[in-house]
């Protein structure tokens, strides 16, 4: 008979910090101001290889185990995939605004329900380009020349975000949680280095003292916003500059409550997604070995609140030196004749610059770099030689880019 082994008591190994981050932003600044220069010259076109460009910047500056990962994609594949996208949303498009022209005005419910299942349509679409975006970008990423893919079905990927969609719905977003953590497994259990799959252990109990925060704030706006519908209309008609002072006070009251309501929710769900990402990471699992995330709410939060200051920053000092030349009488545009002050021109357009383009690339320079750069620092890895055990395997992925993903403009870098 053959004995009983013993139960090994050997705690596990402690995680070890196998990433490594690199990059500087000096460099990245340089990137990021070609890609704008280039984007701006050939109208907007060079943005996919510019996007490639960020991509191999950042996947250069990671390392794991001391290998830098590999990024393959080309602008080329993205730019093909865009265009391909475009010839169908194109007539997509054409049929939302034959809508409007060719429901009668007597029939509201059939240009209701058409309205219904164009918007039911477009976030097919938005799921679909968002699990094709993954599987490109997992089969363009390489690591010692062994190639990340994605298995899986899109078509049960958009079942399983279509059914908790409506489940987050009916709960009126008490669900969230839950439909996020599912959908993320679906995706780590198909994603694979090679030909060994990762799995996900994470469970979306563990996010609800997070997600209640912003739930209950969420209930208190709509409330809220309630109260001001039953007391001053829908379209706000009931204000008036001749208003009884308590009804100024409560008009007031109101906007200010939903405004403050507002700010603490952006702070409260900015926390929550901290503390998502931190148990999207921890959960997952590659044979044995074990990642953990101790990514920083803090910090974080004060690259983004830093962002917004030096953007405003930049508006007011670009409005001061728009208004300090004066005024002209006249100008000429489109052979129209306006009078227009230059000062407030001038602030318009400084205003849109800062807005369009320069706080894009504050916001990536600071904060993106940021979440990129901690996302790798603060990741923990136990028993990470295991990954060295995946053998490669023949699939190359899809031959063309994220077409939708591009055209619907999801997925950042």
């Amino acid at each position: 008979m053959d004995q009983a082994q013993p139960i090994s008591t050997n705690p596990p190994p402690p995680a070890s910090h196998a990433l490594t981050f690199h990059a500087r932003r000096g460099p990245f600044a340089g990137l990021l101001m070609t890609n704008a220069l280039l984007t701006i010259l050939t109208l907007g076109i060079y943005r996919f290889w510019a996007k490639t460009r960020i991509r191999r910047f950042f996947w250069h500056n990671v390392s794991f185990l001391d290998d830098p990962l590999e990024y393959t994609g080309t602008g080329g594949e993205l730019f093909v995939g865009f265009l391909i996208v475009v010839a169908v949303l194109f007539p997509l498009g054409l049929i939302y605004s034959a809508i409007g022209a060719l429901v009668p005005p007597d029939h509201p419910e059939l240009r209701a329900a058409l309205e219904i299942a164009y918007y039911i349509v477009l976030f097919a679409l938005l799921q679909i380009g968002f699990y094709r975006m993954w599987r490109y970008r997992m089969s363009r990423t390489r690591w010692r020349g062994v190639r990340f893919g994605l298995d899986g079905s899109t078509w049960a990927y958009l079942k399983l975000s279509a059914g908790w969609s409506v489940l987050t719905a009916l709960s009126l977003g008490a669900a969230y949680p839950w439909m996020q953590i599912d959908l993320w497994r679906y995706q780590i259990r198909h994603t694979r280095l090679g030909d060994t799959s990762f799995r996900f252990d994470g469970n979306a109990r563990e996010l609800v003292s997070a997600w209640a925060p912003t739930f209950i704030i969420a209930i208190a706006i709509a409330a809220t916003g309630g109260l001001f519908v039953y007391h001053f209309g829908w379209d706000g008609a009931g204000i008036s500059g001749g208003m009884p002072d308590d009804e100024k006070h409560l008009l007031a009251g109101l906007v200010a409550t939903i405004a403050g309501l507002a700010l603490l929710s952006t702070v409260t769900f900015f926390y929550y997604r901290i503390r998502q990402t931190r148990l999207q990471i921890s959960g997952i699992r590659f044979g044995d070995a074990r990642f953990a995330s101790a990514m920083p709410f803090g910090r974080l939060l004060l690259y983004a609140l830093g962002c917004f200051v030096l953007a405003g920053g930049v508006v007011l000092a670009a409005f001061l030196a728009a208004t300090a030349f004066g005024s002209i009488d006249q100008f000429w545009d489109m052979g129209f004749q306006m009078n227009m002050e230059s000062g407030s021109l001038g602030a318009l357009i400084a205003t849109i610059v800062v807005v369009f383009l320069i706080f894009p690339l504050i916001w990536a320079l600071i904060f993106k770099f940021e979440v990129i750069r901690q996302t790798v620092i603060t990741t923990a890895i136990a028993n990470p030689h295991e990954l060295e055990h995946a053998a490669q395997t023949a699939d190359r992925g899809p031959r063309t880019g994220e077409g939708l993903a591009d055209a619907l403009d999801i997925g950042g870098f």
